[in-house]
C-alpha cells in the first residue's frame, strides 16, 4: 500500500498534480488510521483536506474531514471532533444536491452525542443522516445505512432497549450483506457480542467476539482488535473466568494506549482492577483503579468515575480499611450530585437544541410560504387555472397508468403464487397415486400369516420409506401453501399439557432403540389454552425427529415446556451434534444443509419456522458444545388470535392420539452380526448412513457371506482395520468421513490396502465416478442399482483376488512388484519378504513373532495373508519353509535329514510329512529327481 502511495507522490512531483498529492496524503493517513496510529494519521489528513480543497477534489477533502472527526472522537477530543463534523455539514448545505459530506457530518454528530451520553440528540442526528441517505441513494447507500443502524443499535443497548437494539443490528446485517462488506459484518457481530454481554448471555458473547478478534488480528486493525479484546474481557469477567478476562483486557489496554484512546484505556483499567479484586490481588487492583480514576477525572467522565469509585470502595472494604472506604463513599455522593446536575443540564441542552431546530425549520417554512404567496399573486389567474388543470391532467394520467401497472403486477404475482401453489398441489397428488399403488400391495403382503422372515424385513423397509416419501411430499405442499397464504390457522381450545405429553412420549421407543437418554419435563398448569393442534404437532415432530436423528448413540435429548407470560415456552435440546455459527445463520432456510455429507432435505426446519410464525410465535436455534437447542415461544391465549383463526369445539385426545410410536418392533432394522464371528465365509463390510439400505444390501449377500455394517466412513475404517474384510461396499455421501475418505484411508493403510472397494452412490455423472476411481475405488455403481450387477461385480472382484492367490502358490520366490495391486500392498510385501528371508529359518519363528515384526495383530495378519496368498499365517510360514527346503534339495549336497532343521523344522518326521503333502513326494525322492 505504501509503495502505491509513493508512486502517486512521484507523479505529483513529475507533473505538479495537486489532486494526486491530496489523494496520496489521504491514503497515507488512512494507512496509519487503520493501524491505530492516530497521532501519525492527523497531519496527513489535515494536508489532504487543504490540498484536495485547493485542487477542487471535494471527495478526498470530505473523506479526510470525516476521518479527522473520527480520530478526534476516538481519542475523546470532542470539541475538535465536532468542529470537523460541523465543517462537513456546512460544506454539504452549501451544495445544491444532497452530498456525502452532509450525511457524514450528521453521522459524526450522532457519534459524538452518543459518546457524551446525549442519547436523544444522537438518535436525532442519526435519523437525519438516515433520511438524507435514503433520499440520495448513492452507490454506498447500503454501507451508509448499515453504519447508521449499527450505531443506533449501540445507543439502544446503552439505554437498555434491547429489543430495538436487536432490530437495528439485524437491519445492519442485511445491508452489509447486500454490499458484501465483510468488515462491516464483523462489526455487526462485535455489536451483537456487546448486546449479549449487556443481556448477561456471556458465553454467546464469547462465541461471537472470538471470531471478530481473529478477523481484526489478521487484518492488523489494532484499535478494533482492542475493542474486541475489551468486550471479551468483560464477557469472561461475567463468567467468573478472571484469568482469561485479565489477559484480554491487558491486550485491549495496549491497543487503546497506542491509539491514544484515553476513555477506553480508562475502561480497560477499571475492569482489570475489578478482575484482580475478584482473585484477591489487591495491589494490582489498587494500581488499575487509580489509573482509571485519573483518566476519568481528566475527562470529567462522571458516570465512569462513579462506577470506578464504587469498585474502589469495595477494595478498601475487602482490605478492612473502612476509613478509606467511607471517604470514597462520600466522594461517590459528591460526584453523584454533580452527575445529576450535569444530567439536568444535558436535558435542558437537548430540549433547547430541539426547540432551536424546530424554530429554525418553522422560520424556513414560513419564509418559503411568504415567497410562494407573492409569486402566486403576481401570476395571471388564467395561466394559474390552465397550469393547474394541466398539472392535474398530467398527474391524473401518471396516477392512472401507475395504478393500472401496479394492478397488473399485483395480479400477475397473485397468478404466479396460485400457479406455484397449484403446481405443488398437483404434483403432490401425482406422487400420491403411485405411492398408494406401492403401499397397498406391500401392506397386503405384510398381512399374510406365512410370510418369509427375509421378505417381511424387505417389505417393512419398503413400507417405512413409502411413508417417509409421503411425509416429504406433504411438507413441500405445506410450505407452498404457507408461501401463497393459503395455509390457515385453525385454533381450538384444548388441554395443552396432555397434548404435549402424548406427542413427546411417542418418541420414547426410538430413543431407547438408539441408546439415547430421552428426558421430558412438561409443566403446564391446568387451564384452557388455544392452539392449532396440527401445526404444533408438525413443529414438534420435526424438531424431535431431528434431535434423535443427528445425536449419536449414547447422547441425550431433553425437552422442557412451561407457560411464561401467557405464552408456551418449549425447548428441545440434544447433545453430541453442536452447530457452527455459520450453520445457525441459515438453519431455517429452505433446503439448507450443514454440509454435503449431512443427511436430510432441508425442508423440515423451514416448515417449522413458517408454522411458528403463522402461530404468531418465535423460534431460535442456539449451539454451545455439546448442546444444540431450539427454543419456541407461542401465544396460547384466546386474545392472541382473531375470530377468523378460531374454530369452535375442543381438541379431543383422538385429534392428536394419531402420534403413534415412531418405530415399532417390526420396523427396527435387523440386528447386525457380531463382528468377531468365527464364520469362514468371505467377509463383506457394508458402509452406509441409511439403516434401511444397509439392511437391504446385507440381505442380498447374507446367505454366502459374513456381513458387517457401519453407518459412516469413520466407523467403517475402524471395522475394516480390525476385521480386514474381503470386500467393502460403501456409500459416497455420509456424515463424519465420506466414502472418498474411507476409500483413501483403506487404500493407504498396509492392513487394508488390498481390499477391493465398491462405491454405491446416488451421485451420478462421469466427474463423480472419476473422483471415486482416482481415490482407489475398484468399482462405481449408481443408485438405484440393479442387484444382479452388484452381485456380479462383487463376485468378479473376489475371483480376481483368487487368481492372485493361485499365482502366489506357484511362485518359488516372493516378488512384491508382481503380486502387489498398489504401492501400499507392495510396501507390505517388501517388509514381508525381508522378515521371511531373515527369520524363516529360526525354529522359534511363530505367527505371534511374525505379526509383531509386521506391526499387526494376529487377526489382521491372518486376514491380510489369506486375502493376498490364500494361506493363513501358519500355512504361509510352513509354505515358505518348504519352498526354501525344495531349493536346498535341488542345489545343495546337504544331507536330507539336515534340510528340515536348516529351514526351521524341529521334527524330521513332521518335515517329511509336510513336504510330501505339498510336493507329492518325500524329500529324499525329490532330491534324487533333482
Amino acid at each position: 500500500m505504501l509503495l502505491n502511495i509513493k508512486k502517486i507522490k512521484d507523479l505529483h512531483e513529475k507533473e505538479s498534480c495537486n489532486t494526486c498529492l491530496g489523494i496520496a496524503m489521504y491514503w497515507e493517513g488512512r494507512y496509519h488510521y487503520y493501524n491505530g496510529n492516530f497521532a501519525e494519521a492527523i497531519p496527513f489528513f489535515e494536508s489532504a483536506v487543504k490540498t484536495a480543497f485547493e485542487a477542487g477534489d471535494d471527495y478526498t477533502s470530505n473523506k479526510s474531514l470525516t476521518l479527522l472527526s473520527g480520530i478526534y472522537f476516538s481519542i475523546n477530543n470532542y470539541p475538535n471532533a465536532e468542529k470537523y463534523a460541523n465543517q462537513l455539514i456546512a460544506k454539504g448545505e452549501a451544495q445544491d444536491e444532497i452530498s456525502d459530506a452532509l450525511i457524514d457530518g450528521y453521522f459524526m454528530k450522532g457519534l459524538i452525542n452518543d459518546d457524551q451520553s446525549y442519547y436523544s440528540l444522537a438518535i436525532t442526528n442519526y435519523n437525519k443522516a438516515d433520511s438524507l441517505n435514503s433520499i440520495k441513494k448513492g452507490p454506498n447507500f447500503h454501507t451508509y445505512q448499515a453504519k447508521l443502524y449499527n450505531n443506533l443499535s449501540i445507543v439502544f443497548i446503552q439505554i437498555k432497549d434491547f429489543e430495538k437494539a436487536e432490530k437495528y443490528l439485524k437491519k445492519t446485517e442485511i445491508n452489509y450483506k447486500k454490499g458484501n462488506n465483510i468488515e462491516g459484518l464483523n462489526s455487526v457481530k462485535q455489536n451483537f457480542g456487546y448486546l449479549k454481554i449487556e443481556q448477561g448471555k456471556y458465553q454467546e458473547a464469547i462465541d461471537l467476539l472470538s471470531e471478530t478478534n481473529i478477523f481484526y488480528k489478521e487484518l492488523k486493525m489494532k484499535h478494533r482488535e482492542g475493542e474486541s479484546n475489551y468486550l471479551l474481557g468483560r464477557a469472561y469477567y461475567g463468567l467468573d473466568q478472571y484469568g482469561e478476562a485479565i489477559q484480554h483486557l491487558d491486550e485491549s489496554l495496549v491497543a487503546f494506549k497506542n491509539a491514544g484512546d484515553t476513555l477506553n484505556s480508562g475502561l480497560s483499567h477499571k475492569y482489570i482492577g475489578d478482575s484482580y479484586l475478584k482473585i484477591n490481588n489487591t495491589e494490582k487492583s489498587n494500581y488499575h483503579f487509580k489509573q482509571a480514576l485519573e483518566i476519568f477525572n481528566s475527562l470529567n467522565a462522571h458516570r465512569n468515575q462513579l462506577n470506578t469509585l464504587k469498585s474502589y470502595s469495595n477494595l478498601f472494604e475487602k482490605t478492612k480499611d473502612y476509613k478509606k472506604a467511607l471517604e470514597l463513599f462520600k466522594e461517590v455522593d459528591s460526584i453523584n450530585s454533580i452527575f445529576q446536575i450535569k444530567q439536568n443540564e444535558k436535558s435542558v441542552f437537548e430540549l433547547e437544541t430541539k426547540y432551536q431546530t424546530k424554530k429554525k425549520e418553522q422560520e424556513i417554512a414560513l419564509l418559503q410560504a411568504k415567497n410562494e404567496t407573492v409569486e402566486i399573486q403576481k401570476k395571471n389567474q388564467r395561466n394559474l387555472l390552465l397550469g393547474g388543470l394541466g398539472l392535474t391532467s398530467i398527474a391524473g394520467i401518471f396516477l392512472f397508468f401507475g395504478f393500472r401497472n401496479r394492478k397488473k403486477i399485483n395480479n400477475k404475482l397473485r397468478e404466479l403464487d396460485m400457479m406455484k401453489s397449484s403446481f405443488f398441489e398437483n404434483i403432490s397428488h401425482e406422487f400420491r397415486t403411485p405411492l398408494s399403488l406401492i403401499a397397498g400391495p406391500v401392506e397386503q403382503q405384510l398381512q399374510k400369516p406365512d410370510i418369509d422372515p427375509s421378505e417381511q424385513k424387505n417389505l417393512t423397509i419398503a413400507k417405512r420409506n413409502t411413508k417417509r416419501l409421503l411425509t416429504l411430499v406433504d411438507q413441500l405442499l405445506d410450505l407452498s401453501k404457507l408461501e401463497a397464504g393459503h395455509f390457515e390457522l385453525k385454533v381450538q381450545q384444548g388441554d395443552l399439557g396432555l397434548f404435549l405429553k402424548s406427542l413427546t412420549s411417542s418418541f420414547d421407543y426410538l430413543a431407547h432403540e438408539n441408546n439415547q437418554t430421552y428426558a421430558v419435563k412438561i409443566n403446564i398448569p391446568e387451564s384452557i389454552y388455544y392452539f392449532d393442534a396440527d401445526a404444533l404437532e408438525k413443529i414438534i415432530t420435526n424438531l424431535i425427529s431431528n434431535a434423535l436423528k443427528y445425536s449419536p448413540d449414547g447422547e441425550s435429548i431433553k425437552i422442557t415446556g412451561d407457560i411464561q407470560h401467557q405464552k408456551l415456552h418449549l425447548t428441545i435440546k440434544n447433545s453430541g451434534a453442536p452447530l457452527s455459527q455459520e450453520a445457525l445463520q441459515t438453519i431455517f432456510n429452505r433446503f439448507a444443509r450443514i454440509d454435503e455429507q449431512t443427511a436430510g432435505t432441508g425442508i423440515g426446519l423451514a416448515l417449522s419456522k413458517e408454522l411458528v410464525t403463522l402461530h404468531k410465535g418465535t423460534i431460535h436455534a442456539y449451539s454451545e458444545a455439546p448442546w444444540t437447542s431450539f427454543v419456541i415461544t407461542l401465544p396460547v391465549t384466546e386474545s392472541a388470535f382473531s375470530d377468523a383463526e378460531k374454530i369452535k369445539g375442543m381438541i379431543v385426545e383422538t385429534a392428536f392420539a394419531k402420534a403413534k410410536k415412531t418405530s415399532s418392533q417390526t420396523e427396527i432394522t435387523a440386528e447386525e452380526p457380531d463382528i468377531f464371528s468365527k464364520d469362514t465365509n468371505p467377509i463383506l463390510l457394508i458402509v452406509d448412513d441409511n439403516a434401511d439400505l444397509r439392511t437391504y444390501v446385507s440381505s442380498l449377500f447374507e446367505d454366502t457371506y459374513t456381513i458387517y455394517t457401519a453407518q459412516d466412513g469413520s466407523e467403517g475404517f475402524e471395522i475394516a482395520s480390525s476385521m480386514v474384510p474381503d470386500l467393502i461396499i460403501t456409500d459416497l455421501m455420509m456424515p463424519k468421513d465420506d466414502g472418498i475418505t474411507l476409500t483413501r484411508n483403506c487404500k493407504t493403510a498396509e492392513t487394508t490396502s488390498h481390499i477391493p472397494m465398491i462405491m454405491l452412490t446416488a451421485k451420478a455423472g462421469d466427474e463423480n465416478q472419476l473422483i471415486g476411481l482416482e481415490n482407489g475405488a475398484d468399482a462405481y455403481i449408481t443408485k438405484p442399482f440393479n442387484t444382479e450387477i452388484l452381485k456380479t461385480t462383487v463376485y468378479n472382484l473376489l475371483e480376481t483376488r483368487k487368481k492372485l492367490q493361485e499365482r502366489f502358490s506357484q511362485e518359488v520366490v516372493l516378488i512384491p512388484k508382481d503380486m502387489a495391486v498398489n504401492s501400499a500392498d507392495e510396501r507390505f510385501l517388501e517388509n514381508l519378504k525381508e522378515i521371511v528371508e531373515t527369520q524363516i529359518i529360526e525354529s522359534d519363528f511363530t505367527t505371534e513373532s511374525f505379526s509383531k515384526a509386521l506391526g499387526m495383530s494376529r487377526m489382521q495378519l491372518h486376514r491380510k495373508l489369506k486375502a493376498l496368498t490364500g494361506l493363513s499365517a501358519t500355512e504361509f510360514i510352513r509354505s515358505q519353509r518348504l519352498k526354501l527346503a525344495a531349493q536346498l534339495l535341488k542345489k545343495s549336497d546337504i544331507n536330507v535329514s539336515q534340510v528340515g532343521y536348516a529351514v526351521g523344522f524341529n521334527n524330521h518326521s513332521y518335515f517329511t510329512k509336510c513336504f510330501k503333502e505339498q510336493y507329492g513326494v518325500s524329500p529324499s525322492d525329490y532330491a534324487k529327481k533333482s
